[in-house]
């Protein structure tokens, strides 16, 4: 079964949030039922606003059944179609109209689900069970504004990250209890974090709090259980703690993507690699269309020393995305892997063309020319980055790949202490990581595996 991106049929475009909402929500609902297979929100996002035939659709989705809809909002008034057809021949199962109050928009969307799951019974999937509605808040404008965060949280950019804690605070405040509103900050101050190369402390601080409330108010969240095993995975550096964490989020929830997703990267920075790599393809099973767990695919591969492997799945994300930045970066990383240093500087270009945070790629342009010998234009971007760091914050991940690659030691440790003292979370993956290679063999290093106990 799959559930295509509803349509906005209204007249405002910023309504475009809550026709993706309730997509979202029939997809969550729908997925909680047990023996109906439902495609990924990324899986069926990908395929918004094309004007394809059902079946085609369908077809691509590797499902037997879509449903599709619209939504038309004007002021308190809300109008949403919905449709249900086979795939194999085009057959409408069961279409309704639903002419109701904005308020009424929980009472509607459980009764598609119920409609739905009956009408599958009785042609297609007998064994099929209940669909159980779960309500996290009864609260309308606290659900819109919900809806909202989300939304932006789904464009993975920097500003749409800060307007997603704008929205998600506000249905806070709407509503203290409304759980899935603190899932959605801890992801987001955690998102921010990683997106701005911002300093660390204050952004993991409120991400794990932000998880904690959630389980405060419900135990049996797989994504606040998710948020907390990441945030105690790499910025608190609680090995089994946070371990601990994704096996109960996958036991919750086995079909959650993103728990499996970020646990690959727990048993990859723990040397676990064969498990590793199981999780990260069960995830893309699972969210085939996902072009972050793609990536990630290819940081495993990298981390694995497969870089063949990496540049593979690296390849196929920027096909997929090619204006993500992340996905150049690494393409650039899994190149000099092997020695191409032309592409990888071509790689580094393009992210950093397409970023609004710089300093990783111009380091790992820096890399390129140091591993190629052109060590005058690698000092040369040093230096640059080292006079932007004294105008803004600047990851000292940046200075130890660039110094490990000029082969400064000394300066690299400096580094890395100093990304122990702001507890980057690229420490965690201190034993994997390929270009400290050329650092491994100095005491310094193997006492820093000591004191993160990854040794």
């Amino acid at each position: 079964n799959a559930v295509l991106p509803f349509v906005n049929a209204s007249a405002d475009p910023e309504n475009e949030y809550f026709s993706d909402g309730i997509t979202d929500e029939l997809i969550i609902a729908l997925g909680k039922v047990e023996g109906l297979h439902v495609a990924s929100r990324t899986s069926v996002f990908a395929f918004k606003g094309l004007r394809e035939d059902v079946r085609t659709l369908g077809s691509r989705l590797n499902v037997s059944v879509v449903l599709e809809g619209t939504v038309r909002r004007s002021g308190h008034r809300l109008r949403i179609t919905v449709q249900l057809t086979k795939v194999t021949d085009g057959r409408t199962l069961w279409s309704e109209r639903y002419d109701r109050e904005v308020t009424d928009v929980f009472a509607i969307q459980d009764e598609i689900a119920r409609t739905i799951v009956a009408t599958l019974r009785s042609t297609l999937l007998r064994d099929l069970g209940d669909a159980a509605p779960v309500r996290y808040t009864s609260n309308i404008r606290a659900y819109q504004l919900y809806l909202k965060g989300r939304y932006w949280w789904n464009g993975r950019t920097q500003s749409d990250i800060a307007r997603s804690i704008e929205y998600f605070e506000q249905a806070i405040a709407e509503d203290a209890g409304y759980t899935l509103a603190y899932t959605g900050l801890a992801d987001s101050y955690a998102l921010q974090v990683d997106y701005r190369g911002a300093p660390v402390t204050g952004g993991m601080e409120r991400a794990k709090m932000m998880a904690r409330k959630a389980l405060e108010l419900d135990e049996t969240l797989a994504e606040a259980h998710t948020s907390l095993a990441w945030v105690t995975f790499i910025y608190d550096w609680e090995w089994s703690a946070a371990e601990r964490e994704f096996c109960r989020a996958i036991d919750l929830n086995p079909r959650y993507s993103v728990a499996r997703q970020w646990y690959a990267w727990l048993l990859i920075a723990m040397g676990r690699t064969d498990a590793a790599l199981s999780q990260g393809r069960t995830a893309l099973e699972l969210d085939p269309a996902s072009v972050s767990i793609r990536r990630s695919m290819g940081w495993l591969h990298y981390y694995a020393r497969q870089p063949e492997a990496a540049l593979e799945q690296l390849r196929r994300a920027v096909t997929m995305n090619p204006t993500a930045e992340e996905n150049h970066r690494l393409l650039g990383l899994a190149y000099l892997q092997i020695g191409m240093y032309d592409e990888a500087g071509a790689a580094f270009r393009e992210s950093i063309a397409n970023s609004e945070s710089t300093a990783l790629a111009t380091a790992g342009l820096g890399q390129a020319a140091a591993l190629s010998g052109k060590t005058a234009e690698a000092r040369g971007i040093l230096e640059e980055l080292y006079a932007v760091s004294r105008e803004r914050y600047i990851s000292p991940v940046a200075f130890v790949m660039l110094h490990a690659s000029l082969g400064d030691g000394d300066a690299a440790f400096e580094w890395l202490e100093r990304a122990y003292d702001d507890r980057r979370g690229w420490l965690a993956y201190l034993r994997v990581e390929p270009m400290l290679d050329g650092l491994r063999g100095d005491p310094r290093f193997s006492r820093l595996l000591h004191r993160m106990r990854l040794a």
